[in-house]
């Protein structure tokens, strides 16, 4: 994107000129050959004089669009065949054999399994200014790659528009490798210049194992509680999905949703657990509905009237401590993009998420605080290996030794409770 002029003309704080190629494990249906560029803000350096272009053929840029940070992107379109949807018709067949006897299917010679299509690769170029490039090479590319990946995402996004397409918005979590090149830009070819492979996201091995015993236990313990009631597991559930989108398919927006999700359903199932203990001696919903009265205030004021008090420690978002990261990086966030739309970067996600497990670490290490009071909750919440790791074991041991309920039935006793608590509300 640059068209070299005579080398005494350059200043010697010349910025690198980077590009990186991507081959998109979804086609992109752009032109062949299509250019797609954005400038941004930031004040580009070093290239008083020189004529700038979109490429060869084009008009040179103004002014002001010659002095800033950029991104252009190039589309190729390179044929080759591509395999149809898998119907996994082997395996299939062989179970059937299985099941229902006769010979394996033998799918018929017409159903095609392979298509003409194409792979889109996309040239991305950016610039580094000088001393960002002499400050630190390494991460000089990966912030050049993130700026590139970002305008990348905003054209996959919005092409998805265009056909209704639903295959994921291009991440660089989705891509395997990149290659890139960097050279001054007043160098004639990438032939004098540097460059190598990045790793990005390899593609992950076929799945070889199944579970074993230990395994099928957990599982079996998972499935028991959830459908007892468990409010806990679908938090979990909506953490591996925050992760997922995070680090799969680089969907950081999903990621914070998710994320926020899950600490909602911890600090509602939490607090409704507390509730159900208290109300064991004296059976009522009536402390439930009043706590989880909206017309109160919404959760940022529920978390510091409701848990405090009853589990001490700080719960204040205005001060220091996993409850102010939770309000400042995630539940704010989730705002942010939920109403607005916004697109978090990779930075915020990855705070977002490291305050939900910071919320969720605070929460356990307060309920084993108080397994004296809440025994119930914190057996639920933390197990005896939570307790045993935080402390509260003892007590609560003490608590299932004097008492005559079962464990076991502790979350459906719970859920029948909650149902009541959701109807009266």
């Amino acid at each position: 994107m640059d068209e070299p002029v005579a080398a005494e003309s350059i200043a010697e704080d010349q910025p690198m000129l980077l590009t990186f190629l991507v081959a998109l494990p979804h086609p992109c249906p752009m032109p062949h050959g299509a250019i797609i560029a954005r400038h941004f803000t930031e004040e580009l350096r070093g290239l008083q004089g020189v004529s700038m272009r979109m490429s060869p053929d084009m008009p040179d840029l103004p002014g002001e669009a010659a002095t800033r940070l950029f991104v252009s992107l190039k589309f190729w379109q390179v044929n080759e065949r591509a395999p149809v949807g898998d119907m996994h018709l082997d395996a299939l067949s062989r179970v059937a054999v299985e099941v229902a006897g006769g010979e394996p299917f033998s799918p018929a010679e017409e159903l095609e399994r392979e298509v003409d299509s194409y792979r889109t690769v996309v040239e991305m170029i950016t610039v580094q200014n000088a001393d960002v490039w002499a400050a630190d090479e390494q991460a000089a590319v990966n912030e050049a790659l993130t700026r590139c990946f970002d305008v990348l995402s905003d054209v996959s996004s919005m092409a998805r528009l265009v056909k209704h397409w639903g295959h994921p918005i291009a991440t660089k979590e989705q891509v395997a490798v990149a290659l890139w090149f960097g050279r001054p830009p007043t160098s004639p070819s990438y032939k004098t210049g540097i460059g190598g492979i990045l790793m990005l996201t390899p593609p992950s091995d076929p799945v070889k194992e199944v579970f074993e015993e230990p395994e099928m236990n957990r599982l079996m313990a998972h499935l028991k509680r959830v459908w007892d009631g468990s409010p806990l597991e679908l938090a979990m559930d909506r953490s591996l999905e925050a992760s997922t989108f995070m680090r799969r398919d680089g969907d950081y927006g999903n990621a914070v949703i998710h994320a926020a999700l899950s600490s909602e359903i911890v600090l509602d199932g939490v607090l409704a657990l507390l509730l159900w203990e208290e109300q064991l001696q004296d059976p009522s919903v009536d402390a439930a509905i009043a706590a989880f009265d909206e017309s109160r205030g919404g959760l940022a004021t529920r978390v510091r009237r409701e848990y405090a008090p009853r589990l001490g420690g700080t719960w204040d978002p205005e001060k220091r401590g996993a409850v102010q990261a939770w309000a400042r990086d995630l539940a704010r966030l989730r705002g942010r993009v939920v109403h607005r739309g916004y697109r978090p970067t990779e930075t915020e996600a990855v705070a977002a998420l490291s305050a939900s497990d910071a919320l969720l670490d605070f929460i356990k290490g307060r309920l084993a605080a108080k397994a004296r009071n809440y025994p119930r909750t914190a057996l639920l919440v933390l197990g005896e290996p939570g307790l045993r790791r935080l402390g509260g074991w003892k007590v609560a041991e003490a608590y299932l030794e004097a008492s005559q309920h079962r464990p076991d039935d502790w979350f459906r006793e719970y859920a029948a409770w909650r149902n009541k608590v959701d109807a009266a509300r």
